[in-house]
């Protein structure tokens, strides 16, 4: 008689019919499923984008990134966002970017980066890559990692565009740069969601006068060691005062025994690291 395998709690959500605010949620994880990315257009109003533009420009602190080809220096970015800044909290838990990662990735994830970037006239083109190339898994593989970039300015050909390399998430041969990729232009406000397996890379920004900045964030499932460490990275004191499920996706989520069994979001707010249950050995052996 057979029996039917339970599915592993690490899957995909399925999003089939799904839709939220008037975004078709199962049409958008299909289509990276399928090709690798996809384009969600109007995914922020410009209300919401430009107070987030401010805090990079007045408040969030940056370095330049030298690196994936490029030696100029013209590509400033900040990392390690939730330590530095309150500005995108309430966008990570937006509900159409929760279901769209749990559509790809499955439920149990977590932040793995978030980043704002801003790439300079003058800047080269970043090499082709894969995002979860950090991870030495052999390919091909259950996805692991779901990205997504949010235009601040327009996205064009001429400053530098995202060059993606279709259906390339699931080749299992090493990067090749010099395929044909295509340049996604976007307006501002609409974002890229991708499957960390897709090749990609940032164009070169052959303006003179152009900046183009926009949102990076990444979500790596629960399992896995972030890139960005942030249960070290953002600040205890900081992550108390966060909401329950932005904690839960910083990492303080109960897997395997947690912290001696306990819950790590309760170790976050009382600092109990040992069972309040745990006794010394001679304890149990007068029990028995």
């Amino acid at each position: 008689m057979q029996q039917n395998t339970p599915a592993s709690p690490y899957a995909p959500v399925d999003q089939t019919g799904v839709s939220i605010a008037g975004l078709n949620i199962g049409h958008a994880v299909s289509e990276i499923h399928e090709q690798g990315y996809t384009v969600v257009e109007q995914f922020l109003t410009s209300d919401v984008i430009e107070p987030i533009r401010e805090a990079f420009n007045t408040e969030v602190p940056i370095t330049e990134m030298r690196f994936l080809g490029s030696t100029t220096g013209n590509t400033w970015r900040a990392h390690n966002l939730l330590a530095k800044t309150r500005a995108i909290d309430e966008l990570l838990l937006d509900s159409r970017l929760r279901a769209i990662v749990e559509g790809v990735i499955g439920k149990f994830c977590q932040i793995n980066i978030a980043t704002l970037f801003n790439t300079l006239p003058g800047e080269f083109k970043q090499d082709l890559h894969q995002d979860d190339g950090l991870w030495p898994i052999p390919r091909p593989h259950p996805s692991f990692l779901c990205n997504l970039l949010i235009a601040f300015d327009d996205f064009t050909m001429e400053n530098g565009a995202t060059h993606v390399v279709p259906h390339s998430h699931q080749w299992t041969k090493p990067v090749d740069q010099t395929i044909k990729s295509v340049q996604v232009e976007i307006k501002s406000g609409s974002a890229i969601f991708w499957e960390g397996g897709l090749w990609h890379g940032g164009g070169a920004n052959t303006t003179t006068d152009q900046e183009r900045m926009g949102l990076f964030i990444s979500h790596l499932v629960s399992y896995l060691r972030p890139s960005d460490l942030q249960l070290v990275s953002v600040p205890r004191e900081v992550v108390r005062a966060l909401p329950r499920k932005l904690q839960r996706l910083l990492g303080y989520y109960p897997f395997g025994n947690g912290v001696d069994g306990l819950d790590p979001l309760n170790t976050l707010h009382d600092g109990i690291v040992v069972h309040p249950e745990a006794r010394p050995a001679q304890h149990w052996r007068d029990r028995r």
